[in-house]
């Protein structure tokens, strides 16, 4: 059966003749020895390059069959018009092919060291752009929409409300769809396009809010949301700014990962705020792990953030400026962020985000979105500092994809000035000379937060630690750990 693979056949990218190997198309390599192949690899009349590992395996089957009861490469013609009832639970368990929305979370981790100022520490990035979505955001959506089913808020025929910057829209949207739910979801004129057209996609309803209004103003998108619940009873808010299983979704999901991954050796974990549950369930489980892992919350220039937690800044004087880093930042203080956390920020701008976004893309071929961006450049500024050993980690938060037409459009970033042969437009805002603000001298304590946020309970650190520890028993299969 092995012959019957025609000339020039299409294999794994790799050309199939009969004779010579096709040398252009790329060296093939012995499976078992672990040099390139010689005439003396192959028997009289079979195919060239049915040593490599596929072909060996595809010739196998198609020759011998596999003793299996499942259906296979070698006895597939035989059963696929086979009229025997078929046990479909136990052939979904033989196949373990998961559902789409299993995919969620587990993301892989890679190595960003080339990027570090200091070949002793390591970057490493933690791809959360691997989603289904699109972004991390679906690990909250799936989260909160989950266990407000579990408590009967969300009922079926009931409509998902979410107001958003844009990647929460389109993870609810996305689990709205798959749950069977109808959603509406609003957010504001500075998310792009490609954000817009994804939350559309899955069958809902998208309000675009208008940008720049005070956080207080009906027409913001957040109020717009809160409205829509008050009338209509059974509609759902998400509410993911305020809701405490925003932070619980990472510290059960993100938190975990990381230490695995990472073998527990991580010391750095950074992650621009928008809601705050990433920086807040994911530092928190770490810190819980070990309590020496430093927090890092890089803050685009603008972002009420910086002041009110480094400049000690009451919520009620806070004046957000204009900035245009997508899905990070805040132009209010929301309940679910826990400065507690934060053991440092840094001000960022968008030129610099943006700058290594576009950094990445052509040295190491990866597109992520402006938050990955401001991580990594808070990143590489630790690494100037971090003791040799240091392992950091950054979040990059979505994908490059969303912003086509704005951080990888070389007219829009002329346009806006981010260009490397304009000054930094931003470049005046920033608070004093480019710092952080554990090295301004800036401290935090809960008491003075006034946020409403919901706190974990006070527990000793042998409790925490084992609180932390149910949550790292999960099958971690495939994360490369």
């Amino acid at each position: 059966m092995a012959n019957n693979v025609g000339v020039g056949h299409q294999f794994s990218g790799i050309r199939l003749q009969f004779g010579r190997p096709a040398r252009a198309v790329g060296q093939a390599y012995s499976l078992r020895q672990g040099r390139p192949v010689s005439d003396a690899d192959y028997a009289p009349g079979r195919t060239r390059y049915e040593n490599t590992g596929q072909l060996q395996l595809l010739r196998k089957s198609y020759q011998y069959g596999t003793p299996t009861n499942s259906p296979t490469l070698g006895n597939f013609r035989s059963n696929q018009t086979s009229t025997k009832e078929v046990d479909v639970q136990e052939l979904t368990q033989q196949l373990k092919i998961p559902l789409y929305k299993q995919l969620i979370g587990n993301t892989a981790m890679v190595d960003l060291s080339s990027l570090s100022a200091n070949p002793q520490v390591k970057i490493l990035g933690k791809c959360e752009f691997a989603n289904p979505s699109g972004s991390i955001k679906d690990r909250i959506a799936d989260h909160i929409l989950t266990t407000a089913e579990q408590e009967g808020k969300l009922k079926p025929g009931g409509t998902v409300v979410a107001a958003t910057s844009g990647n929460t829209g389109a993870s609810v949207a996305m689990i709205a769809a798959m749950k069977g739910y109808h959603y509406i979801v609003i957010t504001n004129e500075k998310t792009s396009k490609e954000k817009c057209d994804a939350m559309r996609s899955y069958g809902g309803e998208v309000i675009v809010a208008p940008s720049g209004v005070a956080a207080d103003h009906p027409d913001h998108y957040q109020n717009l949301a809160v409205t829509l619940c008050k009338q209509h009873a059974d509609y759902f808010d998400v509410d993911q700014y305020d809701n405490p299983n925003n932070p619980e979704a990472y510290y059960r999901s993100l938190g975990p990962e990381i230490w695995m991954q990472t073998k527990s050796r991580v010391t750095h974990f950074v992650a621009g705020g928008s809601t705050g549950g990433t920086i807040s369930g994911t530092g928190r489980f770490l810190k819980d792990m070990n309590p020496s892992i430093k927090v890092m919350l890089p803050d685009p220039v603008g972002s009420v953030f910086w002041d009110y937690w480094a400049n000690r800044i009451a919520q009620k004087e806070l004046k957000p400026k204009s900035y245009q880093c997508e899905g990070v930042g805040k132009d209010s203080i929301p309940g679910a962020i826990d400065f507690d956390v934060v053991d440092d920020m840094m001000q960022v701008t968008d030129k610099q985000s943006f700058t290594m976004c576009r950094r990445l893309a052509q040295k190491e071929g990866m597109l992520v979105g402006g938050s990955a961006g401001l991580n990594l450049h808070a990143a590489v500024e630790i690494s100037k500092t971090a003791k040799p050993g240091s392992v950091i980690v950054a979040i990059l938060a979505d994908n490059g994809v969303k912003y086509l037409t704005k951080i990888y459009n070389n007219d829009w970033i002329k346009a806006k000035n981010f260009d490397e042969e304009s000054p930094d437009p931003q470049a005046h805002l920033v608070d004093g000379p480019l710092k952080t603000a554990r090295s301004a001298g800036a401290n935090f304590y809960s008491e003075d937060a006034g946020t409403g946020a919901p706190k974990r309970p006070a527990a000793a650190p042998e409790a925490r630690k084992a609180i932390a520890n149910e949550w790292i028993t999960p099958d971690f299969a495939g994360m490369g750990i």
